[in-house]
């Protein structure tokens, strides 16, 4: 439904002079209507453009190029499904066909339906692409003997703070952006604790934790689940080359109290990372996509 109201506000320039255009007697869009409609489209195919890539790396052309492209993608639909919905399969499916609006509905809505689906595949391209060449590598940890030389992206360690895509703990198999507390680290896998934005002071499964260190920008409240199962966080889900901080010591104690056959010693200060040339360390406070 989401993406069927996506394509409606894409095609907005094009759906609503139809429309208008249908009405008896018809009536034309004009004067300021016309740059307000392509504004909103615009401004849509921005937003899902940013969406998409959120996370992600982002060179200052890179927005623009993929707003350029999804609009591309919406008008190229619009005239497949223009040139497949010939007149004679209108009349099929229509009383009276000689009748406009009648015409503009079915037409529309097939015009609609195809933006929507294109945007959705749009989004899902640029999502499943960011993950699969910008996602951290487990095999990106630092040695020991090369301290400051490395080219590799870093590994998330026990008592860092990251932006991953975190499983709900409902078990459906869906999963939202959030910040995170790694707890412990395995083979394909970390283990973490979520942190929302969502006032959890009524919940004895959080603790706030002090943004100190990690978050120094939003001025936001943060809590943090505590004492419940960790959730497990493969490698690549994690959407950034370096950690946002590191966890503050007091809610590093917490976690410590509440996870002791967990909980994994934090590594030492001799642990050094170089960034992957190409990416870079968030240097401010993005709202995750949900907060649960």
């Amino acid at each position: 439904m989401k993406w069927y109201v996506v394509g409606y506000l894409l095609l907005v320039p094009v759906v609503v002079p139809a429309f208008m255009a249908a009405q008896s007697p018809p009536q034309h869009a004009g004067g300021a209507a016309v740059p307000i409609l392509w504004g909103i489209s615009l401004l849509t195919a921005v937003v899902v453009a940013r969406v998409a890539g959120r996370g992600q790396f982002l060179r200052w052309w890179l927005l623009p190029a993929r707003t350029a492209v999804l609009l591309g993608l919406c008008a190229a639909a619009v005239v497949v499904t223009r040139s497949q919905v010939e007149p004679g399969a209108l009349r099929a499916t229509m009383e009276e066909p000689a009748d406009p609006y009648a015409k503009w509905m079915v037409t529309s809505m097939l015009e609609i339906l195809a933006a929507g689906l294109t945007a959705m595949v749009f989004f899902l391209g640029v999502r499943w692409w960011g993950r699969r060449y910008a996602a951290p590598s487990p095999r990106g940890r630092r040695s020991a003997d090369g301290p400051g030389r490395s080219n590799r992206p870093a590994v998330p360690e026990p008592g860092e703070i990251w932006l991953a895509v975190v499983p709900y703990r409902e078990g459906t198999g869906e999963e939202s952006q959030h910040y995170c507390v790694v707890v412990n680290c395995h083979e394909h896998h970390v283990g973490v604790l979520q942190i929302t934005s969502q006032n959890k002071d009524a919940r004895r499964d959080h603790v706030r934790i002090p943004n100190d260190g990690w978050d120094e920008v939003s001025g936001k409240d943060h809590w943090m689940e505590i004492g419940v199962a960790l959730r497990e966080v493969p490698y690549e889900k994690f959407l950034t080359v370096s950690p946002q901080g590191q966890c503050p010591t007091t809610t590093w104690e917490q976690i410590r109290a509440a996870h002791p056959a967990e909980c994994a010693d934090r590594p030492g200060p001799a642990t050094v990372w170089a960034p992957l040339a190409g990416r870079r360390k968030l240097s401010r406070h993005e709202r995750p996509s949900s907060t649960l």
